[in-house]
């Protein structure tokens, strides 16, 4: 049985497989990203957190499955305005 402590020593080890796109841009270099990320060897899952320029360093985040990233989508494309794009209709 595992206890606390080696719950800590434990190496999280992550691959970024898909770079799907960047959210926000800091003044500290940092981006908000979203991505697709096997962590630990399992699955690739999608992901959104920040990240340091060379991607060592990263923020707490969300990873989401592809049925979570689906329902997500449905709930943001319901409650979200559409962009403006300065056009208009004829």
């Amino acid at each position: 049985m595992m206890t606390g402590m080696d719950k800590k020593k434990e190496e999280i080890t992550f691959e970024i497989t898909e770079r799907i796109g960047v959210i926000a841009q800091y003044s500290n270099h940092w981006t908000k990203e979203v991505n697709k990320i096997a962590w630990n060897g399992s699955k690739p899952k999608f992901d959104i957190r920040d990240w340091d320029e060379q991607h060592q360093h990263m923020s707490r985040g969300i990873t989401l499955r592809e049925e979570e990233m689906q329902v997500l989508y449905g709930l943001l494309k319901e409650n979200l305005a559409e962009p403006e794009t300065g056009e208009q209709a004829v």
